[in-house]
């Protein structure tokens, strides 16, 4: 039985436009077992085999390189499987299982994650999206900020009061861009004005609520990133197929390719 799946291992990034670090990608289930445990230089790995006649027992025992430095106990994954006349078989097959309870508990042998290309990959995809919208975000907080202070209204943090009746865009900006969601009152003669602020949904939805009295202001910022109003894509080479509603229709094709 052969595991045909190939595995990326790498150390995760959380911070938004920061990259995760992979280590390598592509490998097999035990090169990545064997790539995570010495990846610190601390650790290898070494597979027993007992035969009990009409099974065999495989036993996966990471071992210390740098004992006593690294004083952790690290769990012997282990995995039972029918006796065949394939030894090479039964090896494979045991060491899927292992490979499949060593991606579960990585975290236990080592500092990083160990996934399929393929879920790395979508890791991949869902972190240009979150970094999409970060960028979205803030593009139209800072348009926002910008348009408000040329307006002259001056600017104040309701929820946690950072900064009150403030025109330093700096410092606006600073905060907002270090928040999930912000509610903002401005004021101009002698009016107040309320906008609230969600950041990593969608990015174009950036700005959630506000007076009514604001949209002069807001809905030229807002409108260009909204998803209706995107670009239509490019149907220069897509296949178009007539549709014939009547018999006319099939002879007066036949008169156009001549």
């Amino acid at each position: 039985m052969s595991d045909a799946r190939k595995y990326t291992i790498y150390v995760p990034n959380e911070i938004i436009g920061k990259d995760d670090v992979v280590v390598a990608r592509n490998l097999s289930g035990p090169d990545a077992i064997k790539t995570a445990l010495e990846h610190s230089g601390s650790w290898t790995a070494l597979l027993h085999e007992d035969d009990y006649g009409s099974f065999r027992l495989y036993r996966l025992s990471p071992l210390a390189k740098k004992w006593p430095h690294d004083k952790r106990r690290l769990d012997t994954l282990c995995a039972t499987v029918v006796k065949t006349a394939d030894r090479a078989r039964d090896e494979a097959f045991a060491m899927s299982m292992i490979v499949d309870q060593f991606v579960r508990r990585s975290r236990h042998y080592w500092k990083g994650w160990v996934e399929t290309d393929d879920e790395f990959d979508e890791r991949l995809l869902r972190a240009a999206k979150r970094r999409q919208v970060r960028r979205i975000d803030r593009e139209i907080a800072t348009k926002l900020v910008d348009a408000l202070l040329a307006d002259g209204y001056v600017v104040t943090d309701a929820l946690s009061g950072e900064f009150e009746y403030c025109t330093d865009r700096k410092k606006i900006l600073a905060y907002l861009f270090e928040v999930d969601m912000l509610e903002l009152i401005v004021e101009k003669n002698d009016q107040e004005f309320w906008i609230r602020l969600i950041f990593g949904e969608s990015g174009w939805d950036l700005i959630q609520d506000y007076t009514v009295d604001l949209a002069y202001l807001i809905d030229p910022i807002v409108e260009p990133y909204l998803p209706w109003n995107q670009p239509k894509p490019d149907m220069d080479g897509a296949i178009r197929v007539p549709v014939l509603k009547s018999p006319e229709d099939v002879v007066k094709i036949e008169e156009i390719l001549k």
